[in-house]
């Protein structure tokens, strides 16, 4: 077996696994942190942008063209979806077609919001065989792969992870998909390959897909359930609940006999709404590969959340407002019912909410209907009935309101104070620009930074002047390095592979894992893993199934002889018929009787007499010495054994021990 990391974000996974000759990729995560090195997308400017942008404050004099702005919004993106790839992927050229060009239109250079895509340019995509994806956070990627790629393998994810992965593609493709901007370190000309490489050791894709390419590429996704097992030719996969987000899982993949165990962003939290981390992954697993881990320990997740919610409430009773930067979905579902929750034991009933996001209305209420995918207290709440999702009681009680974006539709419903949740969390894009400009020049306003992949310094150097309080209290719920040795330290795993930034030297964990074997691996090795599967699988044809005979041996066990041959062709092996049944070997099974057996010698041998009856019920072994005829008989578990000077004693005797037993 071997494994090649993919990905220098170890936010991002992507692995490529060799095993069997069958060539796997785990995740494929995309890097959007280079978003931070633009300035905010409502002010670049451009044409496309003051013909497609939203309103820049929610106000109550909101233009009143804000219908014309909208539909001519849509004709855009109509128009750039309808676009052909080749023009699409080409970052030289300008669709807008401003005229800058001359008579024939323009075409001049021109740079946009850059993601790293994970190594892909030595990849083969003829060959892969199979993806599979542990939750939505590392699956952004997956549309580069699908869609502009010889990719003909099979991708598996869970439902939750593929519908959640869609709604995060989308929200990409809104805030990022259209830029016009220039970047400020990376904006050298390149070619129309979506993957061209900046440096020499990495890759970037400098423009994002299409939500044609998005649909297209999840109707590519076969959905899955946890505790189900996929037989993959010689492959048993199985997804577990890693607890991380809904439908997030760790993968177990069977090689015969041989476990190898990919553990991904997983969580131990108490009382959050997914379903908990299933330890089952890592039971008698002899690989385990660690990825996406925390390197030290934090805040409790309980203390963070108290923190918050102090932070809200005084926020609100200096009749100011709150700003979450977020993504809509994952550990936001538990804040949102936290807050509601802590703002009225303080007295602060009645605060309004906000979400306020292109994927806001589709998140909320798709995430209150995954009930078996949540922890069992919320899954109890679906039989009551009751919402298990505390949102959704604050949506009936109007006390949670969402809206696409920051218009007039949301203005009907708007007041102050309030809480607003809004993407981007990188604040280069989306609703929670408005709010800042609306927000940002009094200091009684706050703007509280809960997602931890993106700096909070970073973030706000985009903005100049603000006398809103930023406060920054990550929450982040992986498992640390020192949770997950503490596990395995008990499951007794044979090799443990971890990546080397989370931790620099092995021998910080080995009195932990002192029986495993630790491996450290970074971005673009090759690590070699030993793997000694000792069967494989294979499939039986139809005929030589048909002629199967069952023998009943008692106490519900049943026996069958096999008589085939074993073909392997392209890696995958077949039991057909054998052409030469003449010489098929006979075999015999089944248990003595030793008291049916010795009335069956005195009955069958004339003047049978027995001289002695030994039984060793440790080694659940027999002696039977006889006088007439002179034998001896040695009788176990495993075979039988007769001593005798005459031939035709000893075919008789077999004979009788034989008829004890089923002939196959």
């Amino acid at each position: 077996m071997k494994l090649h990391p993919l990905s220098r974000n170890l936010r991002r996974n992507c692995f490529l696994i060799k095993l069997m000759q069958m060539n796997i990729l785990i995740d494929c995560g995309l890097d959007t942190s280079y978003f931070l090195e633009f300035p905010p997308r409502d002010i670049i400017g451009s044409k496309a942008q003051q013909h497609a942008s939203v309103s820049v404050e929610v106000s109550s004099n909101i233009s009143d063209h804000s219908d014309h702005t909208s539909s001519s919004n849509d004709a855009i993106l109509e128009n750039k979806e309808n676009d052909k790839k080749r023009r699409k992927l080409d970052h030289l050229i300008d669709s807008t077609g401003d005229g800058s060009g001359g008579a024939g239109g323009g075409v001049r250079r021109r740079g946009q919001f850059l993601v790293e895509t994970p190594e892909f340019s030595s990849i083969d995509w003829n060959i892969i065989d199979f993806i599979f994806i542990t939750n939505y956070n590392h699956m952004l990627a997956l549309p580069y792969i699908t869609e502009y790629t010889n990719f003909k393998g099979k991708i598996y994810a869970t439902e939750p992870t593929v519908l959640f992965g869609r709604q995060m593609m989308k929200e990409l493709v809104h805030f990022f998909g259209d830029s016009v901007l220039k970047s400020r370190t990376h904006s050298q000309p390149g070619s129309t390959n979506i993957f061209t490489g900046v440096t020499a050791d990495w890759n970037v894709a400098r423009s994002l897909y299409s939500i044609a390419d998005i649909q297209s590429c999840i109707d590519k996704v076969r959905p899955v359930r946890f505790g189900e097992h996929l037989n993959l030719y010689e492959l048993e996969v199985t997804a577990y609940s890693s607890g991380y987000c809904l439908g997030s899982a760790n993968w177990m993949i069977d090689c015969g006999g041989e476990k190898i165990s990919i553990v991904s962003s997983s969580s131990t939290v108490q009382n959050i709404h997914p379903l908990p981390f299933d330890e089952t992954v890592l039971n008698n697993a002899d690989v385990i590969i660690l990825s996406d881990l925390r390197d030290k320990d934090g805040a409790r997740f309980e203390t963070i959340l108290i923190e918050i919610g102090n932070c809200v409430a005084n926020t609100l009773k200096n009749k100011g407002n709150v700003l979450f930067p977020c993504t809509m979905n994952g550990i936001i579902f538990d804040i949102i019912g936290f807050l509601s929750q802590h703002l009225r034991a303080v007295g602060l009933r009645g605060i309004p909410f906000y979400a306020v996001s292109p994927i806001a209305e589709e998140s909320l209420k798709y995430s209150n209907i995954c009930g078996e995918w949540m922890c069992t207290e919320r899954q109890q709440k679906m039989y009551l009935p009751d919402n298990p999702m505390h949102h959704q009681d604050m949506i009936e009680q109007s006390l949670l309101y969402y809206a696409s974006r920051a218009d007039s539709s949301l203005q009907e419903k708007y007041q102050e104070p309030c809480v607003v949740f809004a993407g981007h969390p990188s604040l280069r894009s989306g609703a929670a620009i408005n709010f800042i400009r609306k927000w940002g020049n009094n200091s009684n306003n706050s703007i509280i930074f809960t997602e931890s992949e993106y700096d909070c310094e970073e973030a706000m150097s985009a903005f100049e002047g603000l006398q809103i309080k930023p406060i920054y209290l990550p929450i982040d719920i992986r498992l640390t390095i020192n949770e997950v040795t503490n596990i395995l330290r008990e499951k007794k795993p044979q090799h443990v592979l971890i990546p080397q930034k989370i931790i620099k030297e092995s021998g910080n964990i080995r009195p932990n894992l002192p029986n495993s074997l630790i491996t450290l691996y970074e971005c673009l090795d090759i690590v070699n893993i030993s793997i000694n599967s000792q069967f494989v699988r294979t499939v039986m044809t139809e005929n030589l199934a048909s002629n199967i005979e069952l023998v009943n041996l008692g106490k519900d066990s049943l026996i069958a002889s096999l008589n085939g041959t074993l073909n392997i062709h392209n890696t995958k092996t077949s039991l057909t018929s054998a052409e030469n049944q003449l010489n098929q070997q006979r075999y015999v099974c089944g248990e003595f009787d030793v008291s049916k057996l010795i009335n069956e010698l005195t009955e069958q041998i004339y003047g049978c007499r027995i001289d002695e009856f030994e039984e060793d019920k440790r080694n659940s072994s027999y002696k039977i010495s006889l006088i007439s005829p002179k034998a001896t008989i040695y009788l176990n578990n495993e075979n039988f054994k007769i001593i005798t000077t005459d031939n035709q004693t000893r075919i008789k005797l077999t004979k009788i021990l034989i008829e004890q037993l089923i002939v196959l």
